[in-house]
């Protein structure tokens, strides 16, 4: 896909429609009706089409006729937003927003094509003013076009996804490891070469089932109190090295 001819006017101007429900839930269109209804090519349609099926927004059936499913209701809390409801102050700064192409490893977390952009939103999030961890979040360009002029410093970044971009995250996996610490472990979140880090891989996922964004966040498990409350299934691991 080449990002810098992506329909974006035409993607929001669809996903607009459906919010507002001028596109009704269970509805049925060709492309060559939704080509008339928003005055625009067959060509244009085809190209916002799996982005909008990504996101949980519609289903795209056999014969090519596209199912409207409505925009999915937003269940799931994201660290940040519970950790204000928590009482706690969560801090997030971004270090870098770049468009590259997918590697391997991520194509296949996302399931997108290998080469296909993807944003790498490089962050590090804070706890009462504590440096608690390194985020590195891949996202298919699709997704969020225009993700780098957004100011995500005092917001959570899912609720950035559900408000800007329509993308409301269905079911999220998370696998936990303890890894060697990477460069940046080592300087931003002050954890000596021998010391272990928390790795948390998480993935969201649409209503479709879809992967939306693949997060790779290494956690200082020396702030235990703050791990214990943020992510409770990591416990264990955590005490066992101490």
């Amino acid at each position: 896909m080449d990002h810098f001819n992506f329909p974006k006017s035409l993607q929001r101007q669809f996903e607009e429609a459906i919010v507002s429900n001028d596109l009704s839930e269970q509805q049925s269109l060709t492309s060559e009706e939704l080509s008339y209804r928003f005055e625009t090519s067959i060509d244009d349609i085809q190209l916002i089409l799996p982005s909008l099926e990504r996101k949980g927004l519609i289903k795209i059936h056999i014969d090519g006729t596209v199912e409207i499913l409505g925009l999915y209701k937003a269940e799931i809390e994201s660290v940040f937003q519970y950790a204000e409801k928590s009482k706690l102050k969560p801090e997030t700064i971004v270090r870098s927003v770049t468009v590259e192409a997918a590697s391997t490893s991520i194509a296949e977390k996302l399931k997108i094509p290998e080469g296909d952009p993807v944003f790498v939103q490089v962050r590090t999030r804070l706890i009462d003013g504590q440096i608690l961890a390194n985020q590195y979040n891949f996202i298919p360009y699709e997704i969020c076009p225009g993700l780098e002029s957004v100011d995500l410093s005092k917001t959570s970044f899912q609720a950035t996804l559900e408000k800007k971009f329509c993308t409301v995250i269905a079911r999220i996996k998370e696998v936990y490891s303890l890894e060697p610490p990477e460069r940046d472990d080592e300087e931003i979140l002050s954890i000596a070469r021998k010391q272990p880090v928390l790795v948390v891989q998480r993935t969201s996922f649409s209503q479709n089932e879809f992967p939306l964004v693949f997060a790779d966040i290494h956690v200082n498990p020396a702030k235990f109190h703050y791990v214990k409350d943020l992510w409770p299934e990591a416990v264990p691991l955590i005490k066992s090295i101490h």
